[in-house]
């Protein structure tokens, strides 16, 4: 369950500009989340000085799509409390930028309506007598008064909860408590819902209880359920992820679709200098794709310009008028600063792109099987997922052909690519091997 707060810019009569979004859930480590966000559009400095902003701290933020893969992923099987519809709608409408499909189905603690409104409007007023209305403790606050008030509506709801028989019933006795990926059949046999859980029996047990909230699935329609065993929750993210894709079951709404991912492209300048252009791909082709988002780009392009001591500014990782900073700031002869001639920095930049585009690198993450006896893995190429699998841990892996035999290929998306990314930052280094 997490309660979740958009602070925002009014501009003109309609237009609301989000700038902050604050999360309170008993399961984030110290209670609260804030995500800064980048104004989408350009606001006049007096607005910002009208609503008490500092405007150059709200520019310096991150744009949304940057914080977007962890907002997901902290969604993820959770319940979203919002005051008032229109504050999901803007979440909503932020991840519609990104090409991202956030079709949930929220809570609204004050549904549209004279009592409803008359009660909120009391609460903004208690709470900005103490806090500005546009600070962070504002937000937090608010928050807090949501929990409190959500745990009241509970109490009320506990009798008819305890009366409330689902009449969808499955022998759910027979399904594992492991992870894995489940699939809600029709009784024609087709898949119209598919999940995952770290422990199926308990998360389909969730699914079926009489006191289920998630009411966008009709259970009535739920002749059968079948089960993958994954051995550990990322690979069941990966095949979910999969599966929705391939399927497009009527009953999940997140997943579906993909972003257009962002690609490379070489340019040049009125100058002649070579130059680098990161652009949205709008086009399909048998290519697999790596960056769908902006943040994996610019990463990729970091280390390529430091690499080979190339210009930043026209590596497109930095927007200024004059020099970049490899002149401004480490003092070193850049070509933006004249300090190279151009026909000397396009031979390098030339070789040290097609270097880039040919280098080769494949990486396999270990994870745990689904039994003692075995291990399981992701391999990646090129940075591009490629598929997972499961080997018997009495094989060494010592180069990819170890594992390319047990290896089942899957095609990589926005979905595979933000999961993956994140195995970085679980894993140790020693089930992280670079071939």
């Amino acid at each position: 369950m997490i309660f979740i707060y958009i602070q925002y810019i009014t501009l003109g009569l309609r237009a609301k500009i989000p700038f902050r979004i604050v999360l309170y859930s008993e399961e984030l480590i110290e209670g609260f989340r804030v995500f800064n966000i980048r104004p989408e559009q350009s606001i006049p400095k007096k607005i910002y000085s009208l609503n008490n902003l500092d405007r150059l701290e709200l520019l310096a933020s991150e744009p949304f799509c940057n914080s977007a893969d962890e907002l997901i992923d902290l969604f993820r099987d959770q319940k979203l409390i919002f005051t008032e519809k229109f504050q999901f709608d803007l979440l909503k409408s932020q991840f519609r930028t990104i090409g991202y499909n956030f079709n949930l189905k929220p809570t609204i603690l004050w549904p549209s309506g004279k009592e409803g409104n008359k009660n909120l409007e009391q609460i903004k007023e208690l709470i900005s007598v103490r806090h500005p209305l546009n600070s962070v403790e504002y937000a937090e606050v608010f928050l807090d008064v949501m929990y409190k008030y959500s745990n009241q509506q509970s109490n009320q709801l506990e009798e008819y909860k305890s009366t409330d028989i689902n009449p969808y019933t499955h022998d759910l006795s027979k399904y594992k408590k492991n992870a894995g990926v489940y699939f809600f059949l029709n009784k024609e046999n087709e898949v119209i819902y598919v999940g995952k859980g770290k422990n199926i029996r308990k998360r389909l047990q969730s699914h079926f209880s009489k006191t289920t909230t998630q009411n966008n699935i009709d259970y009535s329609q739920v002749a059968d359920i079948d089960v993958i065993y994954t051995g550990n929750d990322i690979i069941a993210q990966l095949v979910e992820t999969d599966n929705i894709k391939s399927l497009k079951p009527s009953f999940n709404s997140q997943q579906i679709l993909d972003p257009d991912p962002f690609i490379i492209t070489l340019d040049i300048t009125a100058k002649g200098i070579s130059k680098i252009k990161i652009t949205r791909k709008e086009f399909e082709d048998s290519l697999p794709e790596k960056y769908f988002n902006r943040k994996s780009v610019i990463a990729s392009l970091a280390d390529f310009c430091s690499k080979y001591n190339l210009c930043r500014k026209y590596c497109g990782l930095e927007k200024v008028k004059g020099p970049c900073s490899n002149f401004t700031k480490k003092f070193s002869d850049c070509v933006c600063s004249g300090g190279e001639s151009i026909e000397d920095y396009n031979k390098r930049f030339q070789v040290a792109f097609e270097q880039f585009r040919s280098k080769k690198s494949r990486k396999i993450y270990k994870l745990k099987g689904r039994n003692n006896s075995e291990d399981a893995f992701v391999y990646e190429l090129n940075g591009i997922y490629e598929g997972y699998g499961y080997i018997d841990k009495s094989v060494p892996i010592s180069n990819y052909n170890d594992v390319l035999g047990h290896l089942v290929i899957q095609k990589n998306n926005y979905d595979t690519t933000r999961i993956v990314n994140s195995l970085a930052n679980i894993l140790s280094k020693e089930n992280i091997l670079f071939i």
